[in-house]
């Protein structure tokens, strides 16, 4: 019989018969019991293989010791609070399991009765880390897609605040902007075939590129190999692109012997990439009575976007502009070594 007089281990010996226990013991969840005096009797086999000790152990307030100290006090408060309300209570907190590990548990307790008469509490336990670790990168997701979104929009609202002005025809004004947006659209379409991780400073200038020098014999690309943050790619990514438009359009790529040389060097104290573009063999260059909308677009993308700083000079044998951000070392010999996510 049950008998409150006894002992919680003692009244542990006796919780049921050969059938309950087998039920109990191989059922998927962590059960335990507890008497009208608070004290948990009973613990199911699942309970005691998850936490590596013995029925002696746990019973009273042995399993409390398990419990992580900065979830014990709320722990402890709920079940008290509901069993003195005799109300069913829900909690999660972290439990310590046989090998160190504190996972987190999803404990649900209710009272029972027997002959009308409260008899304590009977509850079941699962392990829902995983469960958590999943809505907690959901929440990191959801947060990181509003940030870059922002960043783009910022990106958008900033290409269109310098391709169409008052004293631009709105022709030439929308043919701009539409060619920034494609870039815009190359340089997210690099990101998410790297799954929006750091990418190679190279991939990024080799992909601006390309659509400008299909014969790779205009543009000679040179620097060590660096990774660099999405917002950063970005940035680079239309500063490079703005400076091929208006070397085609002005400078070394609008005649046949123009050359453009683009390479880079890594400062590792202030890991920070410095970037210099220089065209050579085109136009004589006069400097212009004010700044371009393309020189202030680049500007104003890389102090925005990518925390860095350009500085464009018109020399006579041809544009020279020098730009940086910030950039990581990457120690592997190639820069081919991440692979790139399917999106196909």
């Amino acid at each position: 019989m049950y008998d409150e007089a006894k002992s919680p281990y003692e009244r542990s010996l006796i919780a049921g018969d050969r059938e309950f226990r087998e039920l109990a013991d191989f059922a998927p969840v962590m059960i335990w019991r507890s008497g009208t005096d608070q004290l948990c009797d009973w613990f199911n086999l699942p309970w005691l293989s998850y936490t590596g000790r013995s029925m002696q152990d746990e019973v009273g307030h042995g399993w409390a010791t398990g419990v992580h100290p900065e979830d014990i006090d709320r722990c402890l408060a709920t079940y008290v609070g509901a069993f003195k309300a005799r109300e069913p209570f829900s909690m999660e907190y972290r439990l310590r399991r046989h090998d160190g590990e504190y996972r987190w548990l999803l404990d649900n307790g209710k009272p029972f009765y027997r002959d009308d008469r409260f008899a304590g509490y009977w509850g079941s336990c699962i392990d829902v880390t995983a469960h958590r670790d999943a809505a907690r990168a959901q929440r990191i997701l959801v947060n990181e897609l509003s940030h870059r979104v922002k960043n783009t929009l910022a990106v958008v609202q900033a290409m269109a605040t310098q391709s169409f002005g008052e004293d631009r025809p709105v022709g030439a004004s929308l043919e701009t902007f539409e060619s920034r947006l494609r870039a815009l659209a190359g340089a997210h379409d690099l990101l998410v075939t790297y799954a929006w991780e750091d990418v190679a400073l190279r991939n990024v200038v080799e992909a601006t590129v390309a659509p400008h020098d299909p014969g790779h014999d205009r543009v000679t690309i040179d620097g060590p190999p660096l990774m660099l943050a999405s917002a950063t790619a970005v940035a680079i990514a239309m500063a490079v692109h703005e400076l091929l438009t208006n070397a085609a359009k002005y400078g070394a790529l609008a005649v046949g012997s123009g050359q453009v040389s683009l390479c880079w060097r890594f400062d590792p104290d202030l890991e920070r990439v410095q970037i210099t573009w220089k065209e050579t063999g085109g136009r004589p260059v006069e400097p212009p009575a004010h700044l371009g909308f393309g020189v202030r677009f680049i500007e104003r993308v890389l102090a925005g976007q990518a925390g860095g700083e350009a500085a464009v000079t018109f020399e006579e044998d041809g544009v020279r502009c020098r730009f940086e951000a910030p950039a990581r070392s990457w120690r592997h010999a190639t820069e081919n070594i991440r692979t790139p996510v399917s999106i196909g």
